[in-house]
């Protein structure tokens, strides 16, 4: 009897460690598998099971005891091999780490096994520029976790965990939520209380005017199903309005069955990273990215392949440049999590590249925010004092790597156009030295230069490409790095048209950020899209003996008018460069604006088809402001009687809001009128000799706004 009570104790035991464990209480799992191997230590299930909980509470040395026995067991997998090594390189014990990996390989053969001993060896690669930052513990005041730094104005918006008596089961210690940092003293502030949920909340990530905000909670619908705590992890959204936080349904491919987290945007907040083990991705955690649409939704997730690996890639950052940064253990590295960077060369990424220590570490290194150069920033690590919390660590480069910088010269690369030597903007340049490896890529900027730094003297060889045509080539020899500065340029032939423009606020000739312009080739039916950055420019290659419509839009503004251009006749070598100005204008109440492109026939109210693309502005913009309440007016020229004028220009104001109603909006936002020859802009009134274009002044279509009270107003 005593026997049977004692097995049925030590089944209980194992059968409450396994719902802890699947409950993901890790926590308190630990010590009841603990208790149960004292007398079952051949127990394969329990004791990989114990080594996994001791690794996710980054108990690095007990679960290197752990898989120690587990691999001396018959039933042990590849995967416990491979588990143990990348404890014993946390660990820093290379030798029995590589030793593991070997046999590893021998019972999984391939890319994952060949990477984990390429990591090894490559070690002390990684180690090469361990002096070239200092790195600093920031957070070691706190007793607690503090990690996924991304800047918001003066300071950080953090992850951390709360002090709260409630805690994760996970880890024993408090639910992680959004906290806002002061560089300054290194204080913790609550962030966006009123959006923390019981559970963990965080990373989280600010638009650039810091009104939106991205943030990672755990999904709701996948918490406790069947009694197994079965938690996903979601993007959630919300706006900042009269200083509280609301939440928007902005992201919407959350799903309860895998994760969506860790969410990254790009400084122009128009590109949005997250990590997820959605179906269709390489393995584990991938990357993928939306684009932002106009109605502020997010595009279909696409995923990131030329970044993943089978393992997992998270915590996603961007630095100012469009540069990615993020964390993988499936890359060759340190150990643990590595910080990894890929190049934006314009059309995609480039090679993942390891950062090296001391960013990285044999620990887990993740979550780095920074500058375009890497000079300084922000990163978080689990290496400082207790491997079981995460820490902030600040970096900046150590003065002997400032004086290397400094000794360098600086290499100025200018891209020309061949026949018009015009400066071209957003060409790729790529460095390569004489093994044909590629020692830096960057794009040209709006005045068509890039400038490259701290490079060492040695020869390189220079080429652009732009549109799948490459430049001249130039090279630099080591004789010229006595230079303080080494210019080299380039020039490119492309046999198509260039169309370059600018868009600007029509009230003040303000560049405007954010607009679509495109650009429609009307013979091959072929449309390009360009978004403007802060200077508003774009530019579009041309097809030869071609037409092309070109206008712009970006939510609540007026759209632009449309612009006419041809290459039919032109000869490239003579004109190649147009330079157009597309005006837009945000709306205001009480505001007339002049729609100048509305044509009609002589003694006609028929909408031709360019009329109609002037009215689609209109009606773009009253989609845009549903509450906008307009006057449509039509106006004549003084020749014909009076009496004529009114009912023509009636007639056609009545027309053009018969059109604005066939595209969804309603007639009683509407009102038409014709003013006939009432109006007159200028003094060409009844028996007045006027030219024709002074004539063509009066002959205009109008719209004012009567009412819109969601309106921003003139904008400044």
């Amino acid at each position: 009897m005593v026997l049977l009570l004692i097995g049925f104790s030590v089944n209980a035991q194992k059968n409450q460690a396994d719902t802890k464990y699947k409950r993901y209480e890790y926590n308190e799992a630990i010590p009841l598998y603990q208790q149960y191997l004292e007398n079952h230590a051949d127990d394969e299930d329990a004791t990989r099971k114990l080594a996994l909980a001791l690794r996710y509470t980054n108990n690095i040395r007990g679960a290197i005891e752990a898989y120690r026995s587990l691999i001396q067991l018959k039933n042990a997998i590849p995967d416990d091999y491979y588990d143990l090594v990348q404890m014993l390189r946390i660990s820093g014990n290379l030798s029995e780490a590589r030793t593991v990996a070997m046999q590893y390989q021998k019972l999984n053969e391939g890319d994952k096994a060949s990477n984990l001993i390429a990591s090894i060896d490559r070690n002390a690669e990684f180690l090469t520029e361990k002096d070239a930052y200092i790195v600093t513990d920031k957070t070691s005041q706190v007793p607690y976790s503090v990690f996924a730094p991304t800047y918001m104005r003066n300071g950080l918006l953090v992850t951390a965990e709360s002090a709260r008596a409630q805690s994760s089961q996970w880890t024993g210690r408090g639910f992680t939520k959004i906290f806002f940092l002061s560089p300054d003293d290194m204080t913790l502030t609550p962030f966006a209380k009123e959006l923390m949920s019981d559970y963990n909340d965080g990373p989280a990530v600010c638009s650039p005017d810091g009104e939106t905000m991205y943030y990672t909670t755990v999904n709701k619908q996948s918490v406790n199903e069947n009694d197994i705590n079965t938690s996903k992890l979601q993007i959630s959204a919300a706006i900042l309005q009269h200083g509280k936080w609301t939440e928007k349904a902005y992201f919407t491919f959350n799903d309860k069955h895998y994760n969506a987290a860790h969410p990254a945007l790009s400084h122009d907040g128009k590109v949005l990273v997250f990590a997820s083990d959605r179906p269709g991705g390489k393995g584990g955690m991938d990357l993928y990215y939306c684009t932002l649409n106009p109605d502020k939704s997010w595009s279909e997730p696409v995923n990131m392949r030329e970044l993943n690996t089978s393992e997992n890639e998270i915590f996603p950052s961007f630095d100012p440049g469009g540069n990615i940064y993020f964390a993988s253990n499936g890359l060759p590295g340190l150990g643990g999590l590595d910080i990894f960077f890929a190049q934006w060369n314009g059309r995609g990424f480039g090679e993942s590249v390891n950062v090296k220590a001391p960013i990285n570490s044999s620990y887990d290194d993740f979550a780095i925010t920074t500058d375009v150069n890497r000079s300084t920033g922000y990163f978080s690590t689990n290496r400082f004092e207790n491997p079981q919390t995460d820490d902030l660590a600040y970096f900046e480069k150590s003065e002997k790597q400032v004086l290397a910088n400094i000794a360098a010269p600086v290499i100025k690369i200018i891209v020309t156009d061949k026949y018009t030597a015009t400066p071209l903007p957003y060409v790729l340049v790529t460095l390569k030295n004489t093994h044909a490896d590629v020692v830096f890529q960057g794009m040209t900027d709006p005045d068509g230069a890039l400038m490259v730094e701290n490079l060492p003297a040695d020869d390189y060889r220079i080429q652009g490409v732009l549109n799948d045509i490459t430049t001249t080539l130039a090279s630099i020899t080591p004789a010229e790095f006595t230079n303080s500065e080494i210019v080299k340029k380039l020039t490119h032939n492309d046999p198509r048209f260039t169309l370059s423009g600018i868009v600007t606020n029509s009230v003040n000739d303000k560049p405007v950020e954010g607009v679509t312009v495109s650009c429609m080739n009307t013979v091959l039916n072929r449309v390009n899209k360009k978004v403007t950055a802060k200077d508003g420019k774009f530019f579009f290659q041309l097809e030869q003996a071609s037409d092309f419509k070109v206008s712009g839009e970006a939510p609540s503004w007026l759209s632009s008018e449309v612009i006419y251009e041809t290459t039919k006749g032109l000869d490239r070598s003579k004109d190649l460069y147009v330079t157009l100005k597309l005006s837009m204008q945000q709306p205001a109440a009480n505001e007339v604006i002049r729609l100048d492109k509305i044509y009609y026939d002589y003694d006609k109210c028929d909408i031709k088809p360019r009329a109609a693309e002037e009215l689609d502005r209109l009606v773009k913009l009253m989609h845009d402001f549903p509450d906008m309440i307009i006057e449509l007016s039509s106006h004549t020229d003084s020749r014909g009687s009076d009496d004529y004028n009114i009912r023509l220009s009636q007639c056609r104001a009545d027309a053009a809001v018969k059109y604005i109603i066939s595209k969804g909006i309603a007639l009683n936002r509407l009102v038409a009128m014709g003013y006939g020859e009432t109006k007159l802009v200028n003094g060409c009134a009844n028996n007045v000799a006027c030219s024709e274009q002074q004539h063509q002044e009066n002959r205009r279509t109008e719209f004012k706004i009567v009412s819109c009270s969601s309106c921003p107003g003139r904008s400044q």
